[in-house]
């Protein structure tokens, strides 16, 4: 049963540690391991996409829609080799749970993958989730076929800098104000207290984050473009202002010594976000903080319904990894 094998695993993302199983609701959430053994077979029930690596390269992707075991083939040479399994669709709302990870009649785990002494969180929307990042154009395919978080801006700099992480970001969502203002009382405000920020909306009383499990040492904060986008009434930009003064300070309390680059980039029709967040950044900055730098990023939205490309994704965080770098501490020199 997986509840002997937790020891073994090592897990990036919010996850929810039950009983029986192990459940995540995130993008890109992962569950590394090592061992020896001929083949791996997951026990899963939910309705996601994976990639499942082999010593860091990507092996095979699969879609799981109910429960269901999914056998993969591994190196048969009798040696360790590094496993991870990584999310890359999203649940919005939904999630996902392992019930097990059988090795084998003649597997077993080798010695558990170490933590990173770089910690990385993202907080964001559609941009952040790697939303359509594979389609090759506005229209061609379905959020789930082709949105791929490990190949967002995020996934991509957590690598790049061999760091753990936390990609907590929801499509649609705004800081106070949704796309369209669907689902108005959820919102990122609200939604990111919880462990399985896919649930909440479906189940309210699901379980509460505890964040002493993860402390970032920098964070990027990338929200704003559903509450100042699309049909308007737009979010009061007061209202946005006091959230995001307000979130800076609770992570402030929460994570003693956090750092945080704040995002922003153009938004249809009108361009109203830019604006408030180098207002609020400028603010920060007046008030004496200086744990934070500011970005205005451009990017190619030719993927699925506007949204970045596969290429627009890396190049965003090409852009951003020097002051990522630069805020951890991270630069090499």
């Amino acid at each position: 049963m997986l509840s002997s094998d937790l020891e073994s695993l090592y897990l990036n993302g919010r996850w929810s540690v039950q009983d029986s199983c192990l459940c995540a609701s995130a993008p890109a959430v992962s569950v590394a391991f090592k061992a020896v053994t001929g083949e791996v077979t997951f026990d899963i029930e939910g309705e996601a996409r994976f990639l499942f690596e082999v010593d860091g390269k990507p092996s095979k992707y699969f879609t799981v829609n109910a429960r269901k075991k999914q056998k993969l083939a591994t190196p048969k040479d009798n040696k360790p080799h590094a496993y991870r399994l990584i999310k890359v669709s999203e649940s919005n709302p939904g999630k996902f749970c392992i019930y097990d990870i059988d090795l084998g009649k003649k597997g077993s785990f080798a010695e558990k993958p170490k933590s990173s002494n770089r910690r990385i969180e993202f907080i964001g929307d559609s941009f952040t989730v790697g939303y359509g990042v594979e389609a090759k154009g506005p229209e061609d395919g379905t959020p789930f076929e082709k949105t791929n978080a490990s190949k967002s801006y995020a996934f991509l700099l957590a690598e790049g800098f061999k760091a753990d992480y936390q990609v907590n970001a929801v499509s649609g969502r705004g800081l106070v104000r949704n796309y369209a203002n669907i689902v108005p009382e959820w919102t990122l405000e609200t939604l990111y207290d919880y462990t399985m920020m896919g649930v909440p909306e479906q189940d309210p009383a699901t379980e509460r984050w505890d964040f002493d499990k993860f402390h970032p040492q920098v964070v990027v904060v990338f929200v704003g473009i559903n509450d100042f986008q699309g049909e308007p009434p737009y979010a009061d930009a007061a209202q946005y202002k006091a959230a995001y003064a307000k979130l800076l300070d609770r992570l402030r309390s929460l994570h003693p010594g956090v750092k945080f680059l704040l995002v922003s980039t153009k938004t249809w029709p009108n361009d109203a976000l830019t604006p408030v967040v180098e207002e609020i950044y400028k603010e920060q900055v007046a008030a004496g903080h200086t744990d934070l730098l500011y970005k205005l990023v451009y990017t190619e939205n030719t993927a699925l319904h506007g949204h970045p490309s596969e290429m627009s994704q890396k190049e965003l965080a090409n852009t951003l990894r020097p002051l990522v770098g630069r805020l951890g501490g991270w630069l090499s020199r």
